[in-house]
């Protein structure tokens, strides 16, 4: 797979390609990283299930987490006209968590919610700490067509795509069945809230850690 997504940019890369061969060649790349993304979704949960996830809990700073997150999907979101904004200040906000897990929990929600989001939506990204707790909170708000009371006790099903499949967007069902194992084995809690009509508030609970030296 890496053989095939790596000539296919080496081609787009020569301007001699001929424009009709670009957009086959396009289409072939965009395939390509559909079922690269699919394969690592795959090790992923068979991993999950095959034992406990290796993972490193150091400080991680939220808040610079979900910047680099929408700084990475700002093309696509861009491509679609959705907003991207990013609410609660600018200042760190420290986290218990594995730094690649926890940006890969955040890339899962965020690509979902560009993906069944409305026309000219938004989608809004927040982190607030719980003194009172010690955990910090972030919630991941989008402004689609939401979920029905059933749908909401379903979404960390394996396969389950929530009705989702006649709309012909590219997925697997399951990036959230991986975002809550990743979650719950870091000591989070994984939480959704929606209304049809309304969108759909991903939210995790983190423990909180104190700033590194």
């Amino acid at each position: 797979m890496n053989a095939v997504l790596g000539f296919s940019q080496l081609l787009l890369s020569d301007t001699s390609v001929p424009d009709g061969h670009r957009r086959k060649l396009q289409h072939l790349r965009e395939a390509g990283d559909w079922l690269l993304s699919m394969i690592s979704d795959l090790l992923d949960l068979s991993r999950i299930e095959s034992g406990p996830l290796s993972l490193q809990r150091v400080p991680v700073d939220a808040r610079a987490a979900l910047e680099e997150c929408i700084k990475l999907r700002g093309p696509l979101a861009e491509a679609d006209h959705l907003r991207l904004i990013l609410e609660d200040g600018a200042a760190p906000l420290w986290v218990s968590a594995d730094a690649t897990r926890l940006r890969q929990w955040l890339g899962n929600l965020a690509t979902n919610a560009l993906k069944y989001n409305i026309p000219n939506g938004e989608v809004r990204f927040s982190a607030q700490a719980d003194t009172a707790s010690g955990r910090v909170r972030i919630e991941v708000r989008d402004t689609g067509a939401g979920l029905s009371a059933k749908q909401v006790s379903q979404p960390f099903q394996p396969f389950n795509r929530l009705g989702r499949e006649p709309q012909r967007i590219q997925g697997t069902g399951i990036g959230l069945v991986i975002s809550k194992q990743i979650v719950e084995a870091m000591g989070g809690q994984i939480s959704v809230h929606s209304e049809p009509g309304q969108g759909s508030c991903f939210a995790i609970e983190w423990p909180a850690a104190e700033a590194p030296a």
